[in-house]
């Protein structure tokens, strides 16, 4: 898991953050990525049997989840 401090996803945007090519404006700076980032994780992990979710903290921040299976 990685924990962040930032204003977390708004609600709005939650259904979309996987999907190539959105992207939120940076609070920060105003500007976008390119929007690949959250899906290239998402296609990586399903092609190894894992998953990617992503969750607002009840404070402040957002929880990233990256899940893959012990292989033995």
């Amino acid at each position: 898991c990685i924990d962040d401090e930032g204003p977390g996803i708004p609600e709005f945007a939650r259904s979309r953050v996987f999907e190539k090519f959105f992207s939120l404006e940076r609070p920060e700076t105003g500007k976008k990525s390119t929007g690949l980032g959250l899906n290239f994780a998402k296609e990586v992990a399903a092609l190894h049997g894992g998953s990617v979710d992503i969750n607002n903290l009840p404070e402040r921040g957002l929880r990233a989840r990256l899940v893959l299976p012990a292989w033995l």
